[in-house]
C-alpha cells in the first residue's frame, strides 16, 4: 500500500507521539508522578501485569497501579529500548520494547528487572494513548546491596 505524503507525514508524527507515551510511562512510574502516568491510558484501557501485581482494567484500576508498587518497590529507574511501532491503520498501532530496570526494596536492596511491554496505541479525538499494555516480566534478581547516589 502506498502512502500519501500527507499520510507519511502522519506516521511520522504519530510515531513521535507513540515514543512520548513509552517515555511517558517511564518517567510517570520512576518520578512518581500520578497525573503524568494517568494521563497515558485511554478510560477502558487495560494494563495488565500478571505474575503477583495483577491486571488492571479501566483507568479506575489502573492508577491504583502506583500504589501495587510502593508495596514492592520503594523507587524504580526503568530503561526502554528496542521499540517497534506497526501501524495497523491511522488510528490504531502495536508495539513491542524491551525494557531493563533497578527496583529498590524496602530493606534496602536493589533488584534487576527485565521485561517486555506488548502494547496496543489508539488515537482517539486526535490524541495517541494506550489501550492496552502487557508486561512479559522475564526475570527479577535477587536484592543486591548497590550504592545508588542520587544525581546533582
Amino acid at each position: 500500500m502506498s502512502l500519501t505524503v500527507e499520510q507519511r507525514l502522519d506516521r511520522l508524527e504519530s510515531r513521535h507521539e507513540i515514543d512520548a507515551l513509552v517515555a511517558g510511562y517511564c518517567e510517570g512510574v520512576d518520578r512518581k508522578d500520578l497525573a503524568k502516568f494517568s494521563s497515558l491510558w485511554h478510560p477502558d484501557a487495560d494494563y495488565l501485569i500478571g505474575a503477583g501485581r495483577g491486571d488492571f482494567h479501566g483507568i479506575a484500576e489502573i492508577t491504583t497501579f502506583p500504589d501495587v508498587a510502593a508495596r514492592a518497590w520503594t523507587g524504580t529507574q526503568h530503561w526502554t529500548t528496542n521499540h517497534v511501532v506497526t501501524f495497523a491503520d491511522d488510528d490504531h498501532a502495536t508495539g513491542r520494547s524491551d525494557c531493563i530496570a533497578i527496583g529498590s526494596t524496602h530493606q534496602g536492596g536493589h533488584c534487576w528487572i527485565n521485561a517486555t511491554y506488548v502494547d496496543a496505541y489508539e488515537r482517539r479525538d486526535g490524541v495517541w494513548k494506550f489501550a492496552r499494555r502487557q508486561v512479559l516480566r522475564w526475570w527479577v534478581s535477587s536484592p543486591v546491596e548497590m550504592e545508588l547516589a542520587p544525581p546533582g
